[in-house]
């Protein structure tokens, strides 16, 4: 009986909170490690030019996300494992004053939330134009597969048989009535 009874109830999805939004751990992870390895690295080696790619993680990150909301919290926490190094003095010493403190905090935090915002306006501007490159060319999807249009046309009866034959075999514009 009890087996019965299993059987008859949907599976329902893992994620029973349904307010809860749906992050991408992976693009996370490695977003957040792409922003802490090469400031890290830069620092390490004494390679200025390996900061700029710093900017990858964070930009990874608001692209996954996809929502402007959703990027800006998680470039937010993906900005941590750099703040913890800059706090450990991996990347260098500092002033270790309250006012260094909380900009060194406010700097790295924000560079991130900016960082996946634009990740973010480049993943909806990449919609944005994936649609209007299928609306022009009539193409679907990223394969270029030319949209399906009807073989036929749709013949609609109006009672004579010469009135059906020219609406079938004429333009539109050309139809008499």
């Amino acid at each position: 009986m009890v087996d019965a009874e299993k059987a008859r109830k949907p599976k329902g999805k893992k994620n029973k909170n349904t307010n809860l939004p749906e992050i991408d751990l992976k693009s996370l992870i490695f977003g957040a490690a792409a922003y802490a390895f090469f400031p890290l690295m830069a620092y390490q080696q004494n390679i200025d030019l390996l900061m700029a790619f710093a900017a990858i993680g964070p930009i990874y990150i608001g692209y996954k996300a996809k929502t402007s909301v959703k990027a800006v919290l998680l470039g937010i926490v993906g900005a941590t494992p750099l703040l913890y190094l800059a706090f450990g003095g991996l990347l260098g010493s500092y002033g270790a004053t309250e006012i260094a403190d909380i900009i060194i905090t406010i700097t790295i935090l924000g560079l991130g939330a900016i960082m996946a915002f634009l990740g973010a306006y480049l993943y909806r501007d990449r919609e944005r134009a994936k649609e209007k490159y299928e609306a022009e060319n009539g193409f679907k999807g990223t394969k270029n597969v030319p949209a399906q249009k009807p073989r036929f046309k749709k013949l609609e009866d109006t009672g004579d048989v010469k009135t059906n034959i020219r609406n079938l075999f004429l333009p539109s514009q050309k139809k008499k009535e």
